[in-house]
């Protein structure tokens, strides 16, 4: 039994208590009212193409809120899990979910919707929809890197996916438009990201001829022999670099095909052209920035790899870049405009140069240049209004080269 002195005490702590309770009931009932005007679910693509095979769920809440969101397709061919079938995920928004599937083999397009239930039942829906298969849907995607394609019958279209380790998912590494009469790629076109480069593996050092284990085939004999060095005083230069794939072992190893190749002038390989490697990953963002390196060929130089195969040396290599100037706008490049958008293109020849960032501005052009000197049309997902403007583009400070 109490002490009559300390009633009071206990009165004082039962109120208190009967506050507090209070307040945090209303608080809770407060910190959701009026919030949901700002909830929003939706996917990163509304439309993805009948070989991809995954998409991004964006779940946007001003406060923590949790959920359980759910898989609803005909067939059950969505899962939220990379390697197993997982229907339904709980999380906290806000929150990114990704959507696993396979590619569609049929002839029609299939949709899938996501149902997001909050912890007091307010449910939101997205959805999207996985276009048919088509000869041609393996290289028509919706990648802001991806060139115009040329028709030529020597050329070769081919993407390689890869798997990712933290977080798992299957992406593109990066996608080649391949000379099968010169041996070499004209373009390789990849997307830079933090995800890619995630230093958990170095360089590999494992080159190989294209395995063919993902289609279309490119024979061996159409392709350069780089197990070995060269006899001459080229290297092998890499187009899309080791260093961008970082991400695991299986992932960079991709880099050191032969489809990924070309001979290059010893110290220009690790000198400017290595600096300006460096530059384009120190301009990684969130959003991601879209890469594309090619060859020129204006000379007609040759040489031979050590089976004897003729193998075309490039007279001038160069790169293109686009990103969105703040890096954090989370949209395609398609739905920017060009005042979010920047670009640049570098043009250099194929030999020796002094290593400085005065040289790498010297030999910065707009993207319409080497447009008109490949005759390739690079980020065909820009519209002709906004290309026009950020192809003319040519301010190397803008991409932290001073």
């Amino acid at each position: 039994m109490f002490q009559p002195k300390y009633i009071w005490l206990y009165f004082k702590m039962l109120l208190l208590s009967l506050l507090v309770a209070a307040l945090t009931s209303c608080s809770d009932e407060e910190e959701t009212d009026g919030y949901w005007d700002r909830v929003s679910v939706s996917f990163l693509r509304e439309t993805v193409s009948g070989t991809t095979q995954n998409n991004r769920l964006k779940i946007e809440a001003p406060v923590r809120l949790s959920y359980k969101a759910t898989l609803e397709s005909e067939g059950d061919w969505c899962s939220f899990a990379p390697r197993e079938k997982q229907l339904a995920k709980e999380g906290v928004a806000p929150d990114d979910l990704f959507v696993y599937f396979d590619m569609n083999k049929s002839g029609e397009a299939r949709q899938v919707v996501v149902r997001v239930e909050f912890t007091d039942s307010k449910i939101f829906e997205a959805r999207f929809t996985q276009e048919a298969y088509t000869a041609e849907s393996a290289y028509n995607r919706e990648w802001g890197e991806q060139p115009a394609k040329t028709d030529n019958p020597d050329y070769v279209y081919k993407t390689y996916f890869t798997e990712l380790s933290k977080p798992e998912i299957r992406v593109r590494n990066y996608s080649i438009c391949y000379d099968t009469k010169r041996h070499v790629s004209h373009w390789v076109a990849y997307p830079l990201h933090h995800i890619y480069v995630s230093p958990s593996v170095h360089r590999t050092d494992r080159w190989a001829y294209d395995p063919n284990n993902q289609m279309p085939v490119i024979p061996e004999s159409q392709q350069q022999y780089i197990i070995e060095s060269y006899k001459t005083g080229y290297v092998r230069g890499h187009q899309i670099a080791s260093a961008d794939r970082y991400n695991n072992t299986a992932t960079n190893e991709m880099t050191f095909y032969a489809t990924n190749m070309m001979p290059q002038d010893y110290d220009f390989n690790g000198g400017i052209w290595a600096t300006l490697e460096g530059k384009v990953r120190a301009n990684i963002v969130s959003d991601t920035l879209f890469v594309v390196t090619g060859t020129y060929f204006a000379d007609g130089r040759t040489m031979r790899d050590r089976k004897g195969t003729v193998i075309a040396v490039p007279s001038h290599c160069w790169k293109v870049l686009l990103r969105t100037k703040s890096g954090t706008t989370r949209k395609a490049v398609r739905n920017c405009t060009a005042d979010e958008l920047q670009g640049i293109g570098f043009w250099f020849e194929n030999k020796s140069y002094a290593n400085t960032s005065a040289v790498l501005k010297e030999h910065a052009v707009s993207i319409s240049e080497i447009e008109k000197r490949t005759g390739f049309r690079f980020f065909r997902e820009l519209s002709d209004e906004v290309a026009s403007k950020v192809k003319a583009q040519k301010n190397p400070s803008a991409w932290q080269i001073h």
